[in-house]
């Protein structure tokens, strides 16, 4: 009966602290013109660039951002600049947005990337899929599947990334400033 408690109490010691961290994951917030909430919707604009096969698309991006309850997820994606740009379409929304976790990696998080603000958070975007018109003709990752974007979020809402989809590479463009996606209204991760 004895060693019965002592898993019985191991068991129950493990399940608390594993409820304890699950129940402070960071979380996302917004600022709503007068406090910080936890739902609303955000738009992520910025420079970004697109290649393939050695030919860029440099565009002007704008992912819009909900947040309920603390989660997030891009549920459009916009892109202009060109009629390259213009023709993107994006497709498998929404792309949800990981739980973030505290980054401690470079700062900028890669060359010509801007110096970010602490505290810097490591997001990743999920279920990424674009269509590319011409002169690209590109599927990122492919026609059907998904692929995942990793990036950074600092303290000014300024969120940085740099991936590859596929035959594809995005990232924020590095020639353009602010070289960022920037949130309006803010977002910011609750600890």
């Amino acid at each position: 009966m004895s060693k019965f408690k002592t898993s019985l109490l191991t068991l129950v010691s493990a399940m608390a602290v594993f409820g304890a961290s699950s129940a402070s994951a960071a979380s996302y917030e917004i600022w709503n013109g007068s406090a910080w909430v936890n739902s609303g919707t955000s738009h992520f604009t910025g420079p970004t660039t697109a290649v393939y096969s050695g030919i860029q698309a440099p565009c002007n991006a704008d992912f819009t951002v909900v947040l309920s309850g603390g989660a997030a997820s891009v549920t459009a994606a916009s892109f202009s600049g060109s009629s390259t740009c213009a023709g993107i379409t994006a497709s498998n929304l929404p792309w949800p947005l990981s739980a973030p976790s505290a980054y401690s990696g470079p700062n900028p998080v890669f060359s010509g990337s801007p110096t970010l603000t602490p505290a810097l958070w490591s997001v990743t975007i999920s279920g990424v899929r674009i269509n590319i018109p011409a002169p690209l003709n590109a599927n990122c990752p492919s026609a059907s599947g998904s692929g995942s974007v990793p990036g950074v979020l600092d303290a000014n809402s300024y969120f940085v990334f740099k991936a590859t989809l596929g035959p594809c590479s995005v990232q924020t463009r590095t020639n353009q400033a602010p070289n960022a996606l920037v949130a309006s209204p803010a977002v910011r991760v609750v600890p």
